[in-house]
């Protein structure tokens, strides 16, 4: 299968992932009350913070296979010591903190701590596929975890009888389990494609575990960093603002996501091209991807902006208008991150260089968190969109200078869209509506 062919195949399961996850907030939002439901979100973003980080560490295994092949039994018995022993830590650090402050710890931090081992281990089996370049099977393990947790919701969303107070208990229960599953069979799959028994193994390797630490240790403090600066604004928000409107926030956060996770789809198909090629192909990968993926954001964020605030209104109720202005103001800005990710993993994945990596989203997380101490209290909710955009912008421009100036050229061609960038996309659509008569 073609690179293009790969990435269409790709963006059409993004889509229907953006799709699922958007139907999942609406149901969330209309089944919980508005403290509820930010209290769930919250959580979330606990443990996808705790998910990135070890992920720096589990995208070494990804780095590793896909420029070590020959090595994918060592790999993977030292992805397995590593993945589940410190899953088994992290459950007990939450069973002796619940015994020791009782009450006092938090369902939201509580719940975290459950579900983040499986997360650990989804992202682990992810990243097995990814290195190996099973590009299908990754697609349909990222779709899992929100389509199990669709099936678990759909018979509690429509019962009414259940009490308001059991609800976000239920919630909180659904999506353990669906991370539990997808995490699980993630790994199994990976083992079942890659065809030897031995890969099941946990066994300590010097070398892997060094590889892990100089590569995935500080892959993991710059997936911290980035995660900081991606969150930043709904962090201060819920600071800054009461729950009842930082609420409204967050949904604006959950609906311009839709268009993150379908950029993603560029990104995650040029993984092995951009690690196992040379610089100076890796150099043109880089541009030509970040072209395509402003181009194909930039037409999704046109569509967003026609249907979404009818979606929005619709699926969430009317007690969410408020999302709908932060939400207009924050889909430029992700046409920006989108385009950043790109560049930024020629950094990781080509230079074997993460702390460049942390440098540039630190500089974002720092311009994002200023802008919103200057925004949020004048402009409210308005103020942390304007902020997270804001810090997108400036920081993708640092990104393009750097970019030329570490390969010893011009920068622009990351962001000079040419004719043959738009051509490519009139070609699909061509070749959709002859299948289509």
């Amino acid at each position: 299968m073609s690179m293009m062919s790969k990435t269409l195949v790709t963006f059409i399961y993004k889509i229907v992932l953006s799709f699922v996850g958007f139907v999942n907030g609406a149901l969330t939002a209309r089944y919980m009350n508005k403290a509820d439901r930010l209290d769930f979100q919250f959580s979330g973003t606990i443990s996808n913070t705790g998910m990135t980080y070890v992920g720096g560490y589990n995208g070494y295994y990804a780095y590793a296979l896909s420029r070590r092949p020959g090595d994918l039994e060592d790999i993977t018995q030292m992805g397995n010591l590593f993945v589940f022993v410190l899953s088994f830590v992290v459950w007990i650090i939450a069973l002796v903190l619940k015994v020791t402050l009782g009450p006092h710890f938090e369902s939201a931090w509580l719940w975290a701590f459950l579900v983040m081992p499986f997360t650990f281990m989804f992202g682990y089996g992810s990243r097995l596929l990814q290195g190996s370049n099973q590009m299908t099977w990754l697609n349909r393990v990222n779709l899992a975890q929100p389509l199990i947790f669709l099936i678990i919701y759909l018979p509690l969303f429509f019962d009414r009888q259940l009490p308001q107070s059991m609800r976000l208990t239920l919630s909180y229960a659904g999506w353990t389990v669906s991370f539990a599953v997808a995490g699980i069979g993630s790994i199994l799959i990976s083992y079942k494609l890659f065809g030897k028994h031995r890969v099941r193994r946990w066994r300590y390797s010097k070398e892997e575990w060094l590889g892990m630490f100089h590569y995935g240790g500080w892959l993991s403090i710059s997936n911290l960093v980035n995660i900081a600066n991606y969150r930043m604004d709904f962090w201060l928000v819920k600071v800054f603002i009461p729950a009842r409107i930082a609420s409204d926030y967050g949904i604006a956060v959950v609906a311009s996501e839709v268009l993150l996770n379908i950029s993603q789809s560029i990104t995650q198909v040029v993984f092995t091209r951009m690690s196992g090629e040379s610089r100076q192909d890796a150099i043109q990968i880089t541009e030509l991807s970040s072209r395509q993926t402003l181009v194909s954001t930039t037409i999704v964020a046109i569509a967003m902006y026609i249907f979404f605030p009818w979606l929005i209104v619709g699926a969430y109720g009317h007690k969410y208008t408020g999302a709908l202005l932060p939400f207009f103001i924050l889909l430029p800005g992700l046409i920006i991150k989108a385009a950043s990710n790109v560049v930024l993993q020629y950094y990781t994945n080509q230079l074997g260089s993460p702390k460049t990596t942390i440098v540039m989203n630190g500089l974002s997380a720092a311009i994002n968190a200023v802008l919103c101490v200057i925004f949020l209290p004048m402009l409210g909710l308005v103020g942390g969109a304007i902020a997270s955009t804001g810090s997108y912008v400036l920081s993708f421009i640092v990104y393009v200078y750097w970019f030329g100036k570490v390969n010893g050229m011009s920068g622009l061609g990351l962001v000079r869209i040419r004719r043959e960038d738009i051509m490519a996309y009139i070609n699909v659509a061509r070749n959709l509506v002859r299948r289509g008569r």
